[in-house]
């Protein structure tokens, strides 16, 4: 729910910052390849494989991967694209845990290496939403994890320091959820590239908890954006 500020305390509120226009470098809606359903990885709901549809265009993730053979003991985390769910489009990725007890495995899914600007800023947005019927309870089931490297001019050699943002889901204890089953939220990070850096990759990963205990619950996510992060004007007060 939006706070309403009196109308006297509103007046006296400084102006907002204004910024430049950002430029998207980088979007992804999970529409591709189209599925029915909530399909797994190793049915086909993979991002980081070719659309038979489209057999030209790039795929925009160079790796996607889940854990559906930890065994009955270790339970299973699947992955992969659904039409039950998006932000926007028919689309979006799913991570589902089914009495997953083995620490520190989950999902992963890295983009394909994006262009930089040295010195440049930027910010990273992943929309998120519990999923209403099988839902991640609280306190923290999963952990997600953003992490950011950058590289030189041959794509391979990694200059500066990696970028991380570390996040439990559904929410920290004694905190509000990060994530609802009744609207979609965004998590971003934001960075600036390296000097030398040419090209940067971004990871995802949920993973299970270091605690004892089981973790079932999925969520759902759509809408990966990368933009330019221009620098904020000073704010301008009147006294």
């Amino acid at each position: 729910m939006k706070s309403v500020l009196p109308l006297l305390a509103a007046a006296a509120l400084p102006a907002q910052p204004f910024a430049a226009s950002a430029d998207v470098i980088f979007h992804d809606g999970f529409e591709s390849p189209p599925v029915t359903g909530r399909t797994p990885k190793a049915a086909g709901g993979d991002p980081s494989k070719p659309d038979p549809a489209n057999p030209g265009k790039t795929p925009a993730w160079s790796r996607f991967e889940d854990q559906p053979n930890l065994g009955e003991a270790e339970g299973r985390i699947v992955a992969g694209l659904t039409d039950q769910a998006a932000r926007t489009g028919r689309q979006a990725l799913f991570v589902e845990a089914t009495r997953l007890s083995a620490p520190f495995l989950g999902a992963l899914f890295i983009t394909r290496p994006i262009r930089v600007e040295g010195g440049a800023c930027y910010k990273a947005c992943i929309w998120g939403c519990n999923d209403p019927v099988k839902p991640l309870g609280s306190p923290a089931q999963l952990f997600f994890k953003i992490q950011v490297d950058f590289f030189s001019d041959d794509g391979k050699t990694e200059v500066g320091e990696s970028q991380y943002l570390l996040q439990p889901l559904p929410g920290g204890k004694d905190r509000p959820p990060l994530l609802l089953s009744t609207e979609w939220r965004p998590v971003a990070i934001r960075f600036t590239a390296p000097a030398q850096a040419r090209t940067m990759t971004l990871s995802f990963r949920c993973d299970s908890r270091a605690e004892k205990g089981t973790v079932t619950g999925a969520v759902f996510w759509d809408d990966i954006t990368v933009e330019t992060d221009p620098p904020r004007a000073p704010e301008k007060r009147d006294f």
